[in-house]
């Protein structure tokens, strides 16, 4: 029975692959805080990413991504998109792959159960917004030390000629329970620009970036840092199903929030690139 069942499973993955779009991408980044709560800034973490996804049925598509976030730790996620002419509703499971805990002994878990949920409306040509989120979910009877990740993001943009303009508040959290939370949170003006029949698009953004590391109140540690932060990306698309694509920001200005903090002379920067491409069409 279960060779029968993996079988079947192997011939279902095969058969998505025939029209699957693939993004593959390298991540790094000294923008976060060590167990410690000392900023990364000496030398960058890396990670990386890969999304693929496959339309189910007309409006029905399924993706599974899996990141490793050289900052904020690995996620795997499943999703099931609902889309009409104007909305796209998502949900799948979301888990935490093998983090582990700062404290001596820890033990990384091999699956963090959690919930990945969100929604967008979009007239086109005119406005689009978004809302995210993914997280996990306490184990019952926690006693300390594990490790739960949570990403969230809303988004709401408006298009002028050539120009998609939006704003927005982008999150991300670590928390080992019974010992810290670090978490970053991102707002944001983005634009990125194109034009019909050329295969660049070029985008901008200006964040007001917070990052925070605590662990009890008026503890020593405790860190909360502000960053006036400056990015760029940009796209090449020469055929519809395969693009290249870099992206990255830089903090002009970090400074403390709280009580001083040494170190803040160190340039903070994030960057991402990859390549998107389709198999099969």
């Amino acid at each position: 029975m279960k060779k029968i069942v993996a079988i079947f499973q192997i011939a279902v993955l095969t058969a998505g692959l025939s029209a699957t779009d693939v993004v593959i991408e390298a991540l790094g980044s000294n923008q976060a805080f060590d167990e410690n709560g000392e900023t990364k800034a000496e030398l960058p973490s890396f990670g990386a990413a890969i999304r693929i996804s496959d339309k189910i049925q007309e409006n029905l598509e399924g993706s599974i991504s899996y990141e490793s976030d050289p900052a904020y730790g690995n996620t795997l996620s499943a999703r099931a998109s609902l889309r009409t002419s104007y909305m796209e509703v998502s949900a799948g499971p979301s888990f935490g792959v093998m983090n582990q805990g700062s404290t001596e002994g820890a033990v990384g878990v091999l699956f963090q159960p959690g919930l990945g949920i969100g929604f967008s409306v979009t007239v086109p040509g005119i406005v689009v917004a978004r809302a995210d989120t993914d997280f996990a979910l306490p184990a019952p009877g926690d006693t300390g030390g594990k490790v739960y990740l949570q990403r969230s993001s809303a988004t709401a943009g408006f298009y002028l000629p050539n120009v998609l303009c939006s704003a927005g508040i982008h999150q991300r959290i670590n928390t080992e329970s019974g010992n810290r939370i670090s978490g970053t949170t991102d707002y944001g003006f983005y634009a990125e620009a194109f034009r019909k029949g050329s295969s660049f698009r070029i985008g901008m953004d200006f964040i007001y970036r917070v990052m925070d590391y605590y662990v009890a109140p008026d503890h020593a540690d405790n860190r909360k840092l502000g960053n006036l932060v400056i990015g760029g990306g940009l796209t090449w698309a020469p055929k519809a199903d395969f693009s290249v694509f870099a992206k990255g920001s830089g903090a002009l200005y970090t400074f403390s929030l709280g009580d001083p903090v040494d170190g803040l002379e160190q340039f903070l920067f994030d960057f991402r690139g990859g390549v998107r491409f389709q198999i099969g069409n």
